[in-house]
This record gives C-alpha cells, structure tokens and sequence, in this order.
C-alpha cells in the first residue's frame, strides 16, 4: 500500500533540514504537517493546492478527520456534486475518514507553504501563484508532486484539481506533462494522465470570488465555461 494513500498523518520530512517543524525557504514558510484522508484505493482524488490557516488551526485543536478542507467542506460538497461526481445529501465528513471507499483527500504541497508579507505569514491569496514565481518554491512543489503523485494508486479514475485561476492551472499542467507519459491534453481545464482523467474545479474558499460564477455554468462567463468544459471531459 503506498504510504502517501493512507488516512492520517504522513511522515515526511524531505524539504527539512534538522528537527524543526518550520522550514524557512526564501520569503516563504513550509510547516511540517502532511496528511492524507479517505479510502487508500481512491477512484476520485481530491486536491487543494495545501493546507491553509483554518486547516492549520483545526489541526491544533481536534482530531484528524476534521482538518482537511475544514471551513470550506459545504462549499466543497457544492462543487463536486456539480460535477456529478457524489449526490448532494451526502455528508463530506462521512468521506474524510478512514472508512471511505471511493475518495481521497490531500493537497499538490502536502504541507502548508506559507508566503511573507510584512510581519505575517500568509496561506491564501497571492501564495499560490507567488510559489511558482520562485524557483526556491517551485523546487519543493516539484518535488512533492514527485513523490506523492508520479505513482497515485491503480484505483484512480479520476482527479479534481481546486483552483482555476490561469497561473495555476498552466503551471500545474506543465509539471504534469513533464511528470506522465501518457499526459494528453483534453481541453483548456482537463488532461488524461497516469490512467486518469484530471480536471481544474473552483477552490471552495470562501476567498474565492468567482465561485458561484463557476457553479452556475454560465458559458458566456470565463469561470462558468471553465465548469462546463470540466463536466464535458468528465463525461468523456
């Protein structure tokens, strides 16, 4: 069983030196915290880009089953059933635990990058398409990419990508058409790679601006065409 698909925490270490939890790299911080939820043989897997400061501060507080996309699970359960992909009655919290058969949770960057702005750290916002502006940053992307997703499990069917802002996506796809042979592109928002289908879908954040213009599907709307072409590679 790989070791990267197991519900809980993983032990990871690869972009730290001695033993602390912190990790400085250049303007950004990395915290020790990688994690997996859900079934070990997924056939739908889920990924944020990684854990932000609600994920950071549940992970203090409770147990494991409740960090992952917590403050954001109902937004989360909105857009995969848009994509047909689980029925609206369905409680997320069911999914993120070890019992699950069918979906796995995890993020691009197993652990939370953070970026510096004044005297604070930051996790949303700018982070995301600020780290691959870095090549510090892009080092450990690639590098976590590579580890915990060059070989995902035989299961896998299919992947949901959160996040489709332009940066991400092209940037992403560049290290996926370098990491899989078999990458093929399907459509600006969807590729087939690894025996699977992967598509770009809308952050649940509350952050995110345009989130309900992707829901709706409008295709008029450059976020609600991201949508409709997400559905059309699903549909095959």
């Amino acid at each position: 069983m790989n070791p990267g698909y197991q519900h809980g925490w993983i032990y990871c270490r690869q972009c730290f030196t001695g033993e602390k939890d912190v990790q400085p790299v250049g303007d950004f911080l990395i915290l020790n915290n990688p994690g997996y939820a859900g079934s070990s043989t997924p056939k739908t897997l889920v990924l944020g880009f990684s854990k932000g400061a609600t994920q950071i501060k549940t992970a203090r507080q409770t147990g494991f089953d409740k960090v992952a996309f917590a403050g954001m699970r109902d937004r989360l359960q909105k857009v995969l059933t848009r994509l047909g992909l689980m029925p609206g009655d369905q409680c997320m919290d069911e999914l993120m635990t070890s019992k699950e058969e069918v979906f796995g949770f995890t993020s691009l960057v197993r652990c939370s990058l953070c970026k510096k702005k004044g005297e604070a750290y930051l996790t949303s916002g700018a982070v995301v398409t600020a780290s691959f502006r870095v090549e510090e940053t892009r080092i450990l992307i690639r590098r976590c990419v590579n580890t915990y997703l060059a070989h995902p499990p035989g299961s896998l069917e299919r992947v949901v990508l959160l996040g489709t802002n332009q940066v991400y996506i092209e940037e992403t796809r560049h290290l996926f058409e370098e990491l899989y042979p078999d990458y093929e592109s399907i459509n600006p928002v969807a590729f087939r790679a690894s025996g699977a289908i992967w598509v770009y879908a809308a952050h649940p954040s509350p952050a995110n601006g345009s989130f309900n213009a992707w829901m709706d599907a409008e295709p008029t709307q450059p976020s609600g065409m991201k949508c409709r072409l997400a559905l059309e590679a699903l549909a095959g």
